[in-house]
């Protein structure tokens, strides 16, 4: 049992850190949109949509866990 609370304060710990880059990179994508480099823009773009599939993959994994501790398949 500790092995799976261990593993699920990992995978929410994981889960704030990418909410903080998220934050931080939000604020970057900010100050990008008045820069005219259509580079820089679209870097932080794929940036952005790498993040929420990282952050997608997460909540997937936390809800079978969560489905698994509940007895279900």
């Amino acid at each position: 049992m500790t092995n799976d609370l261990d593993a699920m304060a990992k995978l929410r710990g994981l889960m704030n850190e990418l909410d903080d880059a998220r934050s931080q990179l939000q604020k970057t994508t900010g100050v990008l949109a008045s820069v005219p480099d259509p580079d820089a823009n679209s870097g932080a773009a794929g940036a952005m949509t790498a993040l929420e599939q990282a952050w997608g993959h997460l909540l997937v994994v936390e809800r079978r866990f969560a489905k698994h501790e509940r007895g279900g398949r």
